[in-house]
């Protein structure tokens, strides 16, 4: 069972992740009239409308984004959020001084995306939030079923279009590959580089078997034999699941073909896998 104590790490990265959003905030995002995503996109739209500064803004804006929160959804979900989203307006003042001098526009969308990933991802990593978007997000879902991710980029296409309108095409672009660059390093970020590959292998009675223990012995990874019955023939068959690496997807097709060369085998790209074996995330470490 899930302790429910305060979580040390969630709080040191949502501290050190905000940080590095607001410096990328401050340092490059504002001086350049570049927008970034959610509640933080907003605020500073209307900054660059009116003046009024960012870090107010964050706070203001997310009132009554929490409230509604707190009467639609689970007050403990919600804890993480509003201390994310104080973490961010207070780094947002604090580091309201902070300049990172870049002129071409590569670097600006490079610098920006890379600082505001890493620090979405260290805060997503955790298991945090900094509450906005997020909470608008999961309410929508709560009770419409649509995807949060598809909530989100309503938003920020939405941000997106304010910002060609109130300023150019150009600096639109410019903000969507920032966002594009933030995106994949938050992937990265929360994801890792050792990404895996799920391969399912459908193969008869006569070779599952061996399929399987061909496939521990050459390959050390654990196999789970599911028996099935085929929907066309009404034979039995056995589903042959297991988890590898990107260089060994070739290996596994080798082995596969070696023994059952009618084998059905389909690979599906996996982010995360969590559990024992060698370079998975064991649960003790979430």
């Amino acid at each position: 069972m899930r302790s429910k104590s305060i979580d040390i790490k969630c709080i040191i990265s949502i501290i050190v992740g905000t940080l590095l959003i607001a410096i990328a905030t401050n340092g490059i995002l504002l001086p350049n009239h570049l927008l970034s995503g959610g509640v933080n996109g907003i605020s500073m739209l209307i900054y660059f409308i009116s003046g009024f500064k960012v870090s107010l803004l964050v706070l203001l804006i997310n009132i009554p984004i929490f409230i509604i929160g707190f009467i639609f959804l689970k007050k403990s979900y919600l804890a993480y959020g509003l201390f994310g989203m104080l973490c961010l307006s207070s780094w947002l003042e604090i580091t309201s001084h902070i300049y990172i001098p870049a002129e071409s526009p590569l670097s600006i969308l490079v610098v920006a995306g890379v600082l505001h990933g890493i620090g979405t991802g260290i805060i997503f990593r955790a298991n945090g939030s900094t509450g906005g978007t997020d909470i608008i997000a999961k309410i929508i879902n709560n009770h419409f079923s649509i995807n949060m991710a598809t909530t989100t980029l309503t938003i920020n296409a939405i941000i997106i279009a304010l910002s060609a309108y109130f300023f150019n095409i150009d600096i639109a672009v410019l903000t969507i590959s920032t966002m594009f660059v933030s995106s994949n390093v938050v992937n990265f970020v929360v994801d890792g580089i050792n990404r895996k590959r799920t391969i399912h292998i459908v193969t008869d009675a006569n070779h599952y078997n061996e399929l399987s223990k061909v496939i521990l012995k050459e390959l050390h990874r654990g196999v789970t034999m599911i028996p099935a019955i085929g929907a066309y023939t009404e034979k039995p068959r056995y589903i042959l699941l297991t988890t590898v690496s990107v260089k060994q997807v070739a290996k596994v097709r080798q082995l596969v073909l070696s023994v059952d060369p009618k084998a059905f085998m389909t690979v599906t790209e996996t982010s995360q896998v969590i559990g024992n074996g060698r370079g998975f995330i064991h649960m003790e470490d979430k």
